[in-house]
């Protein structure tokens, strides 16, 4: 098999422990995931089966989130699962109008600071395991970070639910602390659900019940999303002859194809064989197209 799976995460499991499973149920040793979620947190991951794990990188990336934030209380990892560190009553002035103004003020390009419990590697090692061992450092370089749109649907105080679409590598549980900081009150993650991430959304996704039936009545692979639909790339066909100089790594100039291709040099698109995908190539500046990718065993099985 070889495409990736739309699958549910549950709340109280690592990313890698949903790896595990997959990795488990489909007998590949090859499985790889398209962005980490938090024990605590739940919903879609993209998860790689066999070569499509070299593809993870060029899915795209953006992600919806459905957060709750729980204001008044402040943790040292921002979110619920950490130790308390400051607790407040909300007063009268912490209103859902003041809310809203706060929040609008994330959308667009900003500098996030990450969580003191994340996986970013400093000097080689992950934030968290330095933090675990009073080790971490007391200051944190700011990442680029977008909020593409931030909407809030819910304001039940303490609780705030919101609904965010971002770029990759935004953590929602810093913008949870981020705005108690702004309303002076502290403020953290209480739940979160992953929506969708890229093409992949939360409504099309499989729970691991669902893979375990299918893996029982060896339909699994139907699940699976092929290469060309989750990249939404444009294809070609090519014949045999050319699968196998495309499958050796070979540049094909676009006057040996019967392709109408006016695009940019950092397009990339597929080539495809009997409707199997052989590489994912890129155009060069000097019209030729080169494999950035091979899945030669795609192929020639055919």
């Amino acid at each position: 098999m070889i495409g990736f799976l739309n699958v549910i995460k549950p709340s109280g499991i690592t990313s890698h422990d949903l790896v595990y499973k997959i990795r488990k149920l489909s007998g590949i040793k090859q499985v790889g995931h398209g962005g980490t979620l938090d024990p605590l947190a739940q919903g879609v991951m993209v998860v790689g089966l066999g070569k499509a794990c070299r593809l993870l990188q060029y899915l795209p990336d953006d992600k919806c989130y459905r957060a709750e934030i729980l204001l008044g209380r402040r943790t040292d990892t921002d979110d619920t699962e950490g130790s308390i560190l400051e607790e407040k009553e909300l007063d009268a002035s912490i209103t859902e109008a003041l809310i809203k103004e706060k929040l609008a003020g994330f959308v667009g390009k900003l500098i996030q600071i990450p969580p003191v419990y994340s996986a970013i590697k400093q000097g080689g090692r992950k934030l968290y395991e330095m933090a675990r061992k009073g080790e971490a450092p007391r200051e944190l370089p700011g990442r680029p970070v977008e909020i593409h749109k931030l909407e809030v649907l819910a304001v039940e105080l303490p609780v705030v639910v919101a609904r965010i679409e971002c770029s990759k590598g935004t953590y929602i549980r810093s913008i949870a602390r981020d705005l108690g900081m702004l309303l002076g009150t502290g403020g953290c993650l209480q739940g979160l659900v992953r929506e969708q991430s890229g093409n992949f959304k939360i409504e099309e996704a499989h729970s691991i019940e669902e893979l375990t039936e299918l893996r029982a009545e060896q339909s699994l692979s139907n699940c699976l999303v092929s290469p060309v639909e989750a990249l939404g790339l444009d294809s070609f066909e090519v014949d045999e002859a050319m699968a196998k100089r495309i499958a050796n790594g070979q540049r094909i100039a676009l006057s040996d194809l019967d392709l109408d291709l006016n695009a940019a040099p950092e397009k990339r698109l597929f080539a495809c064989y009997r409707a199997n995908p052989i590489a994912l190539m890129k155009l060069t500046e000097d019209s030729l197209l080169r494999p950035e990718v091979v899945l030669d065993h795609a192929i020639l099985s055919n």
